[in-house]
């Protein structure tokens, strides 16, 4: 992660610059694993939604993409013999990586596209997935539970980063209690392991890092006594998040900026609305929308008193919104996959029967992933074999890696 942190986008939603100078700013920042950040090369990941395929006397190329891109073309030159190799950076800023076949760009922003290429000509023939590793989210895992009663009112999926605002929405909740003469049920799912609680249920944050401590100190001052009717949860486990969304009357996210948020993606899976603010990655998003259809509801001021009645409205409504439903209309794996390909003109041209749309339905794919890898496509994109189609860490990259060069004879 390297460059410019733009904090001025945190708090202020109106920026007084012109949109170029914003997407610059924007792009000064990239949230990529690098070669040189060796601390954070256990959390490369490294995921393949497609395999390279070998089905009667034809190979295709596969899809690969990852947060450490650059790093890992370095390790791996042949890479691209058998995978589009895909980077994107854990922000809304474009990758940094020359190499990259393709970046995985958050939204489909024309404008501001051009204008980059136009800057760095040298990018300008990658190609540009309107998409995010977040876009990826499995809607099968996130799925509504059974029979889970809706417990909380307010559920936030968020680190206590700086660029997450969580402060704001302790105000909106004292705001919501002295408005609505009610404490909705909130619950805060912090997302660190170094957050715990003590035998009193009183949350200990003194290991964490320093800058997510003064939020931290921050949500407590604001909350007062209404502390104590936080529900703070230091960690969850993935497997156990969809049991949390599934519970909640809504999700909300309170960031002006950063990447693709997956709790959204997640939430919405669920059948879960979400509360955002509608200036959440304005600039990168041009007129792309946050989410699809009646799946929530935009939050039309930065204000507390704006989430506050919005929080009401929506917990008071929750029934009348189709989150789910609008989400696998546009979203999820099978719609990933098929965004994905139709941007990349080798798998029109070289696919078999291919037809736009449908490649999960694609006959050729299936029995020469079938053939390959003893799954058929579904079986793959969806993770059954998880170990040779996501993984994290240089060490298990390089398992990954070489198992599929040594299926295709690279040496």
């Amino acid at each position: 992660m390297k460059g410019k942190y733009p904090r001025e986008y945190f708090k202020n939603p109106n920026i007084n610059k012109s949109l170029e100078e914003i997407w610059d700013d924007i792009d000064a920042y990239s949230g990529e694993f690098f070669e040189d950040e060796t601390d954070l090369h256990k959390k490369i990941d490294f995921i393949i939604p497609l395999p390279p395929l070998n089905y009667k006397n034809k190979i295709t190329k596969g899809v690969v993409f990852s947060q450490g891109m650059e790093y890992l073309l370095k390790l791996y030159p042949r890479l691209q013999e058998i995978f589009f190799c895909g980077a994107y950076t854990m922000w809304s800023s474009y990758s940094w990586c020359d190499k990259a076949d393709f970046y995985l760009t958050c939204y489909e922003n024309k404008a501001r596209e051009e204008y980059y290429k136009n800057k760095y000509p040298n990018k300008r023939n990658i190609i540009f997935v309107p998409l995010q590793d977040a876009d990826f989210t499995n809607e099968y895992i996130m799925a509504p539970t059974f029979y889970e009663a809706k417990t909380i009112d307010v559920l936030t999926v968020s680190t206590p980063l700086e660029v997450k605002n969580l402060p704001i929405l302790a105000q909106a909740i004292k705001i919501y209690e002295q408005k609505y003469n009610t404490t909705p049920k909130v619950t805060f799912i912090l997302g660190s392991n170094l957050i715990t609680k003590d035998s009193n249920g009183k949350l200990d944050y003194s290991n964490e890092l320093e800058r997510n401590k003064n939020q931290l100190r921050q949500v407590e001052e604001i909350l007062g006594d209404s502390i104590n009717k936080i529900d703070f949860i230091p960690y969850a486990n993935y497997y156990d998040l969809a049991k949390y969304y599934s519970s909640a009357k809504c999700c909300v996210l309170t960031s002006l900026i950063e990447g693709k948020n997956r709790s959204l993606n997640e939430a919405m899976s669920c059948n879960t609305p979400v509360v955002v603010f509608k200036q959440h990655n304005q600039w990168a998003r041009g007129n792309h929308p946050i989410f699809f259809g009646n799946s929530g509801e935009l939050v039309e001021e930065f204000t507390p008193e704006a989430l506050a009645d919005t929080l009401y409205k929506v917990i008071n409504n929750y029934k009348n919104y189709d989150a789910r439903k609008n989400y696998l209309l546009n979203n999820g794996r099978k719609n990933f996959i098929n965004k994905l390909l139709s941007c990349i003109p080798y798998y029109k041209e070289n696919i078999p029967d291919y037809k736009e749309g449908y490649i999960h339905e694609n006959l050729w794919i299936d029995l020469a992933c079938q053939e390959n890898y003893q799954l058929g496509f579904y079986q793959f994109l969806y993770g059954k074999n998880s170990v040779i189609q996501h993984a994290r860490g240089l060490e298990r990259i390089d398992f990954l890696v070489k198992f599929f060069y040594s299926r295709f004879g690279i040496k």
